[in-house]
């Protein structure tokens, strides 16, 4: 069978070109610039792509080559090429995991090609995996992968059915977080004193926010005069540490009432905050002046990591031999603690930034001013700092 023709895409003169190599009258593989017709500007990312398909194909057939059959693992590699231009860089970054840890090695071992797939081979994929303790939700996630990558193949008309197609995957059990009592979360906060990790504990029970709302809320955040807390930045991880002006939906973007009890304590770190930065001057580590910083050791200075506030959290409950839950819990926490009093989900929904509780209230409803200091005052009554 013949190779399968693969270029780059350069341009000249502000023209797209496709950089491949064919054969000469004599057989022997050289490079040539065909152009794709499609100037660099007003020419969009997809239509570029597109072209360039259309080129790979009428070039295959002019010069008998084909890549009908090229491995299906390696059609997946091509899509993820593709979509690392339209997701967010931690989402290819475990897109990547998935397909370098799970997918690529189970197709790769048998040879399947994108030609010759087959429904089986997807079930076959799943069961074993399932078989090797992955959750539903993961077997999820990896399906978004092998779907995306057949549906692009139809689209290219490289295959004409989906072998894909109704395969039912196990359904995702909701986990079902643990959350502290009222006493439990009394006694976090009683012990854990000047622990680094405090200020991170404090936002997460009191005010419910992420790991990553909690290691991207930096002090322009917080207005003090007017009594409030702007969730808008997160920072996340898979391989690289990735801040952004983003929260994880629209819902999550939110305005919150600072809490009573919370605020001379942070008004406080705030204070001892810019008494550090005045001595470091210029040589500040965090410029731009996150909540929480590591205050020892070689980080000293430097934001927490989300890897490090869950690290950190779990020692923490070892250390002082409280009950062992995720950082993410101190948020179930919060919500079951005001769920306990008497709030309404709706409260509770605009507090916790949530876009799946009563999604038709959230749609033509939205809680006042007054509703919102509510919300604050009553956590404010349920825990003392």
């Amino acid at each position: 069978m013949a190779k399968s023709m693969s270029g780059s895409l350069q341009v000249r003169n502000g023209i797209y070109y496709l950089v491949k190599r064919i054969p000469d009258e004599n057989g022997i593989m050289k490079q040539k610039w065909v152009s794709l017709n499609l100037p660099q500007k007003g020419t969009t990312k997809r239509e570029v792509e597109n072209r360039k398909i259309e080129m790979i194909i009428e070039l295959n057939k002019q010069y008998g080559l084909s890549n009908e059959d090229m491995l299906f693992s390696d059609w997946i590699k091509k899509w993820l090429e593709y979509k690392k231009d339209f997701v967010r860089l931690n989402t290819y970054e475990a897109y990547e995991i998935y397909y370098k840890t799970h997918i690529k090695p189970f197709f790769d071992k048998r040879k399947i090609t994108l030609k010759k797939l087959v429904r089986e081979d997807i079930e076959q994929y799943y069961n074993l995996k399932k078989k090797e303790g992955l959750s539903p939700s993961s077997l999820k996630k990896h399906s978004v992968l092998i779907n995306g990558a057949i549906k692009e193949a139809i689209i290219r008309k490289r295959i004409s059915e989906n072998p894909a197609m109704y395969i039912t995957l196990p359904k995702c059990e909701k986990h079902k977080g643990k959350a502290y009592s009222k006493e439990q979360a009394q006694m976090l906060l009683d012990c854990i004193g000047d622990e680094e990790l405090k200020p991170a504990i404090v936002l997460g029970l009191f005010y419910g926010l992420r790991r990553s709302e909690v290691c991207g809320l930096r002090w322009q955040d917080i207005d003090f005069k007017k009594g409030t807390m702007t969730i808008c930045n997160t920072v996340v991880k898979t391989k690289t540490l990735i801040e952004h002006e983003a929260t994880k939906s629209k819902a999550s973007n939110r305005i919150l009432y600072l809490i009573p009890d919370t605020i001379p304590y942070l008004e406080s770190l705030k204070k001892h905050r810019e008494e550090i930065e005045s001595k470091l001057g210029y040589e500040h580590p965090d410029p731009d002046g996150h909540i929480c910083i590591h205050t020892d050791g070689k980080s000293s200075g430097k934001p927490f990591s989300p890897d490090y506030v869950s690290r950190g959290f779990k020692r923490i409950l070892n250390r002082y031999n409280l009950p062992v839950i995720r950082f993410h819990e101190l948020r179930h926490t919060a919500g079951s603690l005001l769920l306990e009093s008497k709030l309404s989900t709706k409260h509770i929904q605009e507090y916790l930034g949530h876009e799946d509780i009563q999604v038709t209230l959230d749609t033509y409803t939205h809680l006042s001013t007054e509703g919102k200091k509510e919300t604050a005052e009553v956590m404010g009554s349920i825990l003392k700092l």
